[in-house]
């Protein structure tokens, strides 16, 4: 009779925590991220969790707690980054920009003041505080509210 008990008190306590194990590992967000998205999160956004993370057929969606909204393609490189409402990391810019357009920022002192950039085959598009800017990823001409002559 004390077995029985014994075997029901362990079956029961073995269920409770396999039940709490499966419902932490649905709730983690980092543990669902493909390593290549984890890896650039955590080079560019350190210490900083993440709220939520979804996938669709052709994108990854990573957002950041009190911070960043990323989208990743399929093959895990980012295509669009929105700082809502706060600056996006200097180290960030100046790896992942072209190297003309980080430039243009430097020398027009807005580093500081990008919130969101976007890219794709042919261009990269940079909100500033005040103005957007585009790059022209073939000729490398910048254009955009804040440039002379656009």
């Amino acid at each position: 009779m004390k077995i029985d008990k014994l075997r029901t008190m362990i079956l029961v306590v073995v269920t409770m925590m396999m039940t709490v194990f499966s419902a932490c590992k649905g709730s983690e967000p980092w543990d669902e991220l493909p390593e290549k998205i984890s890896n650039f999160v955590t080079q560019y956004f350190p210490n900083t969790g993440i709220d939520n993370f979804s996938e669709s057929s052709t994108t990854y969606h990573v957002r950041m707690s009190n911070g960043p909204g990323l989208t990743f393609n399929k093959d895990c490189e980012w295509e669009a980054i929105n700082g809502y409402g706060m600056p996006l990391p200097q180290v960030l810019l100046f790896d992942q920009l072209p190297p003309a357009l980080y430039k243009y920022l430097e020398e027009t002192e807005n580093l500081g003041n990008v919130f969101s950039v976007e890219r794709d085959t042919t261009t990269y598009t940079v909100v500033l505080l005040n103005s957007t800017l585009s790059y022209d990823i073939q000729t490398q001409e910048i254009t955009g509210s804040d440039r002379p002559n656009s």
